[in-house]
């Protein structure tokens, strides 16, 4: 159970023109284990093998704890200019980011803005993922998205990036429907 000032309830006003902030996650999260041990199975390894993609095992890096955004989150609410917010869980970028856009409005993301970070690499090359089938399965090294009014995207950026984050600017909102994709993911 949580509590919320009254009126402060997202999304609220989310326009064309608003700005994408991603804030880089730490892994996996808590989504597609199911689909992640069939890909360590695929892959022949144990879970105590040494990671093909970071230091340590196999096990410890694909089961890294779930980041939360809470603090950073409030602090952005509280500095003014966010509409929205999108905790990228089970159905990736492709499924998450639309449930706070207006009908009509659409998530413009560059996939080239970040790099895909090794884990979601190694579980694509391992499966034989499609780059549609990785952003609709995973966050892809994006674990929440901040829809920002253009005018305060650098302030909020700086702020976030004070709280800790990495922060992408992933793209815009445009009139369209979903998400609609640019480029490749780097």
């Amino acid at each position: 159970v949580g509590a919320m000032e009254r009126g402060g309830d997202l999304p609220a006003g989310v326009a064309e023109g608003d700005v994408l902030l991603g804030l880089a996650s730490n892994g996996v999260h808590s989504n597609g284990y199911s689909f992640v041990r069939k890909v360590v199975e695929i892959s022949g390894l144990r879970w105590d093998a040494p990671s093909p993609f970071s230091a340590g095992t196999l096990g410890a890096a694909l089961l890294a704890p779930t980041r939360l955004y809470v603090k950073q989150a409030l602090a952005a609410l509280r500095a003014g200019g966010v509409h929205a917010l999108a905790h990228i869980t089970g159905g990736g970028l492709t499924e998450n980011p639309p449930r706070v856009v207006p009908e009509g409005l659409a998530c413009e993301i560059d996939l080239g803005s970040w790099s895909l970070p090794p884990v979601f690499r190694w579980l694509a090359e391992t499966a034989g993922m499609s780059q549609p089938e990785l952003l609709k399965t995973f966050n892809c090294g994006i674990g929440m998205i901040a829809v920002v009014s253009a005018d305060r995207a650098d302030a909020i950026t700086k702020l976030l990036q004070a709280e800790g984050e990495t922060v992408v600017t992933l793209g815009r909102i445009v009139q369209g429907d979903g998400v609609i994709y640019k480029g490749r993911l780097a």
